[in-house]
C-alpha cells in the first residue's frame, strides 16, 4: 500500500477534481459544451436587445453597441434594454451560483435558497424597510434584504447546529423558517398601508421591468465584490464533498469554510433579491441543468452559466411572448419550474 500525505490545499483540489476519462478528446469535448453555452447565451442576449416594439436588426444592435448608430437607437439599446438584458444575465448568474453552493454543502438536491428560505428572508427585510423608512432608495432596500437573508440563514443554522449544513435538519429548518417568515410577511402587507402593499407585492412578483442603469450599476458593484470572493472560496467545496474527516486532514478549516461559502451564497441572492425582487426556481434548477449539460469540473461557474441562460430566457418570454403585455420574470420562472418538477417525477416514476 501506498502511503501518501497532503502537502497543501492545492493538493486537496487535485485530489477533488474528477478524472477526465478520455483524454484529449474528452477535454475538446468539455470546451465545446463551454463554447456550445455562452454563445447560446450571447444570441438570447443579442435577441433581448434587438426584440421589442421597435425591432432591430443584428446589425443596427452591432451598430449601437459600438456607437455608430443614430442616436434614437443608440437610446432604445443602450439607455433601455441593455441594462434589463445585463441585470438577467448577472441575476441568474448570482442565483446559480448561490444554488450551487447550497446544494453542494447541504448534499440535497432541494438545497436552494428559494427553497431554504433565505429568499423569503430577505422579502422580510425589505418589507420592513418600506413600512419603516419613508421613501427607501437602493442602498436602503438592499442592505435590508441582506440583512434578512442573513438573518434567516442565522435561524436555519441556529435550528440545524447539531446535525450541521449537511444534514437533512438544514433543509426542513430552513423550510420551516420559510413558511413561517412567509406567513408573517402576508401579516405585514395586510397591515400597512395601500401604496406600501402595492409597492411591496410588485416587488414581491420578481421582475426586471424598471431596470435601469442607476439601479443596476451599484447591483453589479455589489455583486462583483460577492462574485470576487465566492471565485476564491468556492474551489473548496470540491474538498468539503470528500468529507469533514478527510477535509480537517488536507489542513481545510471546515466550519469557518462552510460559514463562509453560507455568506457569499445568501449575500448573491440577497443583493438580487434586493433589486429585482424574489424570482423562484433559478436556484433551484440552474446546478441541476449544468450537470446535465456542461463539464463538472467547475461546478459553481456551470450553475451560474445555466443560471445566467435560465433568467435570460425567462425574461424574454416575460417580456414578449405575450406583448403587449409583459409578465413579471418570477411568474415565468415559476410557470418554467411547475412544469420542470413535474416532468422530472413522471420520468423518475418511469
Amino acid at each position: 500500500m501506498i502511503h501518501t500525505r497532503p502537502t497543501s490545499n492545492a493538493s486537496a483540489v487535485t485530489l477533488a477534481a474528477p478524472v477526465a476519462a478520455g483524454g484529449p478528446p474528452a477535454r475538446a469535448r468539455s470546451r465545446w459544451r463551454w463554447a456550445a453555452g455562452v454563445t447560446l447565451l450571447a444570441a438570447v442576449f443579442l435577441a433581448a436587445l434587438a426584440a421589442g416594439d421597435l425591432a432591430l436588426s443584428p446589425s443596427e444592435v452591432w451598430s449601437a453597441l459600438t456607437g455608430t448608430a443614430n442616436d434614437f437607437t443608440q437610446t432604445v439599446v443602450l439607455a433601455w434594454r441593455l441594462p434589463r438584458a445585463l441585470a438577467a444575465v448577472a441575476f441568474g448568474a448570482a442565483l446559480g451560483a448561490a444554488g450551487s453552493i447550497f446544494q453542494t454543502l447541504t448534499r440535497n438536491p432541494l438545497g436552494s435558497p428559494d427553497i431554504i428560505g433565505f429568499n423569503t428572508g430577505a422579502y422580510t427585510g425589505v418589507l420592513l424597510a418600506l413600512i419603516l423608512i419613508p421613501a427607501p432608495g437602493f442602498a436602503a432596500t438592499a442592505t435590508a434584504a441582506l440583512v434578512g437573508g442573513l438573518a434567516a440563514a442565522g435561524l436555519v443554522l441556529l435550528f440545524s447546529s447539531r446535525s450541521g449544513v449537511g444534514g437533512h435538519t438544514f433543509v426542513l429548518a430552513g423550510i420551516a423558517i420559510s413558511a413561517a417568515l412567509g406567513a408573517w410577511n402576508t401579516w405585514l402587507v395586510y397591515k400597512t398601508d395601500t401604496a406600501t402593499a402595492t409597492a411591496s407585492s410588485v416587488w414581491a412578483a420578481g421582475t426586471l421591468d424598471n431596470t435601469r442603469w442607476e439601479l443596476l450599476q451599484p447591483v453589479l458593484i455589489a455583486l462583483a465584490v460577492i462574485a470576487a470572493a465566492t471565485a476564491m472560496t468556492a474551489p473548496k467545496l470540491r474538498i468539503i464533498e470528500l468529507g469533514d474527516d478527510l477535509a480537517h486532514a488536507l489542513g481545510l478549516r471546515v466550519g469557518a469554510t462552510r460559514l463562509l461559502l453560507v455568506v457569499c451564497a445568501v449575500g448573491l441572492t440577497a443583493v438580487t433579491t434586493a433589486a429585482a425582487g424574489p424570482i423562484m426556481f433559478v436556484a433551484l434548477a440552474a446546478p441541476h441543468l449544468a450537470r446535465a449539460v456542461l463539464p463538472r469540473t467547475h461546478p459553481t461557474l456551470a450553475a451560474a452559466l445555466a443560471g445566467a441562460l435560465l433568467l435570460s430566457i425567462a425574461d424574454w418570454l416575460a417580456a414578449h411572448a405575450f406583448a403587449p403585455t409583459q409578465l413579471p420574470v418570477g411568474a415565468v420562472t415559476v410557470s418554467i419550474g411547475g412544469v420542470y418538477l413535474t416532468l422530472t417525477i413522471l420520468f423518475r416514476k418511469r
